[in-house]
């Protein structure tokens, strides 16, 4: 039970993080952080309550008029809630995912998903991945067939 409290509490204070950096009303967001060997990434997505499409947070910056420096110490320290849940799982006794997905309601509603697909072993990049995380759980779909045809290999890639 305490291993499912630790969770708990990590998965709020990533939600909060990500909640206090978007400088508008929101629906929904979808986050994705990556750790391996202590090093990685993290995004996340959002719908703005006044627009229908999925605002990517690296642009925050530039359409809010965020300060850069401040936005990217902020994404760091998600960067380190990350980290540190995966290193609730290690503690635990559990495996070490390559990826967790978060999606948020602004009512409350979260859903997470733990990914084990090391895609770094893959042929497919960090832009591909973005691409990849829109379609699985934002159910975007690219542009052009071709786009199209390379998703559905990593979802048989996942299988």
């Amino acid at each position: 039970m305490e291993f499912e409290k630790k969770l708990n509490t990590i998965y709020q204070k990533i939600a909060q993080k990500i909640s206090d950096m978007i400088p508008d009303s929101w629906e929904k967001f979808y986050f994705n952080g990556e750790v391996k060997d202590g090093d990685g990434g993290v995004y996340f997505f959002f719908q703005v309550d006044s627009l229908g499409e999925n605002i990517y947070s690296h642009y925050i910056p530039k359409i809010y008029g965020i300060d850069k420096s401040e936005y990217n110490k902020s994404l760091h320290d998600l960067f380190l809630l990350t980290k540190e849940l995966q290193q609730v799982f290690i503690d635990n006794n559990q495996e070490a995912w390559f990826s967790v997905n978060m999606i948020v309601s602004s009512e409350g509603k979260l859903k997470v998903h733990f990914d084990y697909t090391d895609w770094t072993k893959t042929e497919y990049g960090p832009s591909t991945r973005v691409e990849y995380f829109l379609y699985k759980f934002a159910q975007v779909l690219p542009s052009n067939e071709a786009d199209l045809a390379k998703l559905r290999e990593m979802e048989k890639y996942e299988e």
